[in-house]
C-alpha cells in the first residue's frame, strides 16, 4: 500500500478557490464594497475632515494656495477570522460516479475536489455578503448573531432612521424621500457620490409602491419597463424589483441566510422585514472590503490577504484529506454618518 498521492498545495488550492467567481449577493452584484487586500490583520481609518473647497485665483506665477494637514482620529479594527474545516474521505469516493457528457464514470479525487471548492467558496460568498450588508446597516454581527462592531458607536455617531409610516395615505412621502437625499448629502462632507441608493425588505418595498401618492409613479414605472422589455435584475439566484423615486432607487432584497441564533440555525432575511437602509452610491473610498492574510505561520507576512485560504493535511491511516478553509474579512464604511436606516411604520 502507498500513502495518499494528494496532488495540491495549499498554494494550489487557494489560487483555484479564488479564481471561482462570486456569484452569491446584491451588495457583491452592485460592487458597493471594493476588495482590498491587506498585509495586516489591523485595519487603520484615518478621519481626516477633507473638505472640499474653492481654491482662489493668483496671478500666473503668484504662489499658490497650500493645503492644510490637518491630524485626524485613527481607528484601528481588527479584521474577524471566519474557518471552516472540510473532508473527502473515502465515502465520498468509494461506489461513486461521476456523470460526463452521457457516459458514466468512477468518481476520482479531482471530482469531488472541484465540487468541494465551489461548495467552500459558496459558503464564504454568503459570509461575505452578510459582514457587508451588517456593515451597511452600521452593525456588524458573524454568523451566531453575536456583534462584532457597532460602526455607529465607533466612530460616536447616532444611527438616524426615517419612518415613513406608509400604512398612512396622508404620509408626506416626497417630503421624506428629500429629507432622506438631503440627510446623506449634508454629511458627505468631502465625499462625492453619483446617487442615493436604498436597499429594502420585500414587506418596505410592497407599502412604499402600495402607497396612494406613490402607486401611480410605479405603474408607470413597471409599464415602461414592460414596454422596453427590461428584465429585472438575478441577484444571487433571487430576483429583486427596483424602482427610481424622487431621485432614489430602492431595491428589493429577499435574500436569506441561515444563522446560529441562541444556539438553533435560523433563516435570518438579509434586510428585516419592513426595514430599509440607504446610503450615498458613486463614492470615492467610504465603502472597502478588506481581506487579511490567514491564520498560518508559513504566509505570515507574506502577502496580501486573498478572499479564501485553503489548507490540506492528508490524515493517518488513509482517512482521507481534511481541508482547512477560512476567510479574514472585514467589510468597513468609514463614513457611518451617510448610512440613513428606513422604517415602513410609524416613528415611535
Amino acid at each position: 500500500m502507498t500513502d495518499i498521492l494528494f496532488p495540491y498545495t495549499a498554494l494550489q488550492l487557494t489560487g483555484q478557490v479564488n479564481r471561482i467567481p462570486n456569484l452569491y449577493g446584491l451588495l457583491n452584484d452592485l460592487d458597493l464594497f471594493p476588495s482590498s487586500g491587506s498585509i495586516s490583520t489591523l485595519i487603520e481609518v484615518r478621519r481626516d475632515e477633507h473638505t472640499l473647497s474653492v481654491l482662489p485665483a493668483v496671478e500666473r506665477g503668484g504662489p499658490a494656495s497650500v493645503a492644510e494637514r490637518k491630524r485626524g482620529d485613527v481607528l484601528y479594527f481588527e479584521v474577524p477570522h471566519f474557518p471552516h474545516l472540510d473532508m473527502i474521505g473515502p465515502r465520498d469516493l468509494q461506489n461513486m460516479l461521476t456523470v460526463d457528457g452521457r457516459a458514466a464514470r468512477p468518481r476520482t479525487l479531482e471530482d469531488e475536489m472541484a465540487k468541494r471548492l465551489r461548495a467552500i467558496r459558496s459558503k464564504h460568498a454568503i459570509t461575505r455578503e452578510w459582514i457587508r450588508m451588517g456593515a451597511l446597516k452600521g452593525n456588524i454581527v458573524d454568523g451566531q448573531d453575536a456583534t462584532l462592531y457597532n460602526l455607529f458607536d465607533a466612530f460616536g455617531f447616532t444611527k438616524v432612521t426615517i419612518y415613513f409610516n406608509l400604512s398612512s395615505s396622508t404620509t408626506d412621502v416626497d417630503g421624506l424621500c428629500s429629507q432622506l437625499f438631503e440627510q446623506i448629502a449634508t454629511n458627505l462632507r468631502g465625499e462625492v457620490m453619483s446617487h442615493v441608493e436604498a436597499i429594502v425588505s420585500p414587506a418596505f418595498f410592497d407599502a412604499f409602491i402600495g402607497h396612494p401618492k406613490v402607486q401611480k409613479y410605479w405603474l408607470n414605472w413597471s409599464n415602461a419597463e414592460k414596454l422596453a422589455q427590461v428584465d429585472r435584475q438575478k441577484v444571487g439566484g433571487q430576483m429583486g424589483r427596483t424602482f427610481t423615486y424622487q431621485k432614489i432607487i430602492f431595491r428589493e432584497y429577499y435574500g436569506v441566510a441561515p444563522v446560529k441564533v441562541s444556539g438553533s440555525l435560523v433563516s435570518k432575511s438579509f434586510v428585516t422585514t419592513g426595514k430599509g437602509h440607504a446610503y450615498p452610491a458613486g463614492t470615492l473610498d467610504t465603502f472597502y472590503t478588506y481581506d487579511a492574510p490567514p491564520e498560518d505561520i508559513r504566509f505570515v507576512n507574506e502577502a496580501p490577504g486573498q478572499e479564501v485560504f485553503i489548507s490540506p493535511k492528508i490524515l493517518d491511516h488513509g482517512q482521507g484529506v481534511e481541508l482547512m478553509t477560512q476567510s479574514n474579512q472585514l467589510a468597513m464604511v468609514r463614513r457611518p454618518e451617510v448610512l440613513v436606516e428606513l422604517d415602513s411604520g410609524a416613528a415611535p
